[in-house]
C-alpha cells in the first residue's frame, strides 16, 4: 500500500451511485473521502459506506458551484492532507477554498463539467489562482484539456485525460427479448418498434439541442430504423420534431428500466453537437450500453471518441456520414465485432478498477 494519504474531495461523495469509485480506490491507496453530509436536498448516512469518509455541515449546498464548508474540521483535513485530490470545477468557491488551504502542498483538481462559461473572457481571478497552486489539472477528454488552456490553465499542469468509471454491477447484458417484452409491457409505446424487424437504434440523455439529436428524426425519416429516446426534456420542440418522424420519445428511466432499454436496442446513438459554451464531457451513457450488450457509435466531439472509439463516430451534423456508419452496423456480425471491441476498451480504461490506476499514477501514488 502507498505510504502517502490520498483525500479526495467531492460533493457527490455521499451518493451511493459512485460508490465503486472509492471503493476500488480504498483497495489500492491509504484513501479517505470527504464531502458534505447534505447535498442538493439530500443527507447522505456514512454508516452504510464502504470506505473511509468523513461527511461536513455546508452552505449554499444546492449546487456544486457554491457550497461551503462550514466545519473547522474540513478545513484542518483539507490542509493536513499529504494529497488532496479535489474532484470539483476550478471556478467553483470550494476548489479556490481548498487552493488557499493547500500552498506549497500537494493538490490535484480533476474537471467533469467544465466550459467556457463563468469565466470572465479569462479574468476570474479565483479560478486563476487555483490553477496556479494545483500541481496538476485532470480533464475527462482532449477537448477539454484545450477548454482548460483557454480558461487560463497552463498547458504544463494539464494531466492526460481520465473519464469516467461505470460499474458492471449496475449495467449488465438482460436477454434482448426479455428486455423488450419487460420494456413494452411497461411503456406499450415501444411495442411498434421492436415488430418492424429492422435495426432498433436508441438514445438516453437529456431532450436538448447541443445534444444533437434532431438528427434522430432524420435518420428515421430516410432509414429503415426504429427509434427510441428517453430523458429528461430540457427543450420542447424536440419532442414534437421526433415523434413527428416516427421516433417513439421515453420520459428519463431509473437505473433498472435504463438497463432493461439499453439490452433492447441494436445499436446506441450519442450525437452530441460540439457548442461554443457546452462539449460532451465523456459520453457515460455509450459505456452504460456496452455494459449491456449494445455497441455504441456517436459524433466525433468531447469524449465520445476516447470512448467508442473514432472509427465509431460520425462527424457532428453529418447525415450522411451517419447514414452511411449505420447501414455497415445493421449487419449483426458487425455489431458483433464492434461490441467485442468496445466491450475489452471499457474495460481497460473505463472500469472503476482501471479509473483507480489512472488516479494512482497521475498523483505518483502507482507502486
Amino acid at each position: 500500500m502507498p505510504e502517502h494519504q490520498l483525500t479526495m474531495l467531492w460533493h457527490e461523495a455521499g451518493n451511493s451511485h459512485y460508490h465503486d469509485r472509492f471503493v476500488e480506490l480504498s483497495k489500492v491507496a491509504n484513501l479517505t473521502v470527504m464531502g458534505p453530509k447534505t447535498f442538493q436536498g439530500t443527507t447522505f448516512d456514512p454508516e452504510k459506506f464502504r470506505f473511509p469518509v468523513k461527511l461536513f455541515n455546508s452552505v449554499l449546498s444546492s449546487h456544486w458551484l457554491t457550497f461551503i464548508p462550514s466545519t473547522i474540521a474540513f478545513y484542518r483535513e483539507a490542509r493536513r492532507a499529504d494529497i488532496l485530490y479535489v474532484h470539483e470545477e476550478p471556478h467553483s468557491l470550494v476548489a479556490f477554498l481548498s487552493a488557499t488551504l493547500r500552498l506549497g502542498r500537494p493538490m490535484y483538481i480533476e474537471s467533469s463539467a467544465i466550459n467556457l462559461k463563468g469565466n470572465l473572457s479569462g479574468w476570474n481571478v479565483l479560478e486563476r489562482f487555483v490553477y496556479k497552486t494545483a500541481t496538476k489539472i485532470i480533464p475527462k477528454n482532449h477537448e477539454v484539456a484545450d477548454v482548460l488552456h483557454r480558461r487560463g490553465a497552463p498547458r504544463s499542469k494539464i494531466s492526460s485525460p481520465i473519464g469516467n468509471g461505470v460499474s458492471k454491477s449496475s449495467f449488465s447484458i438482460v436477454d434482448k427479448s426479455a428486455a423488450r417484452s419487460a420494456l413494452a409491457q411497461k411503456y406499450p409505446q415501444v411495442s411498434d418498434a421492436f415488430k418492424k424487424g429492422g435495426l432498433v437504434l436508441g438514445y438516453a440523455g437529456r431532450i436538448w439541442q447541443p445534444k444533437g439529436i434532431e438528427i434522430l428524426a432524420q435518420l428515421a425519416q430516410e432509414l429503415p430504423v426504429a427509434i427510441l429516446a428517453c430523458g429528461p426534456v430540457a427543450d420542447d420542440y424536440l419532442v414534437d420534431t421526433l415523434v413527428a418522424a416516427g421516433v417513439t420519445v421515453l420520459p428519463s428511466l431509473q437505473k433498472d428500466d435504463l438497463r432493461t432499454f439499453y439490452s433492447a436496442l441494436d445499436l446506441f446513438i450519442l450525437p452530441s453537437l460540439s457548442t461554443k459554451n457546452w462539449r460532451e464531457q465523456f459520453g457515460r451513457v455509450c459505456i452504460e450500453a456496452i455494459y449491456c450488450g449494445t455497441p455504441a457509435v456517436g459524433s466525433h466531439v468531447g469524449g465520445i471518441p476516447m470512448v467508442i472509439g473514432a472509427s465509431q463516430t460520425f462527424e457532428a451534423g453529418n447525415i450522411e456520414q451517419a447514414k452511411a456508419l449505420l447501414t455497415k452496423l445493421s449487419d449483426e456480425a458487425e455489431r458483433a465485432e464492434i461490441l467485442r471491441w468496445q466491450t475489452a476498451h471499457v474495460d481497460q480504461n473505463f472500469s472503476w478498477k482501471a479509473i483507480a490506476e489512472q488516479v494512482l499514477a497521475v498523483t505518483h501514488l502507482k507502486r
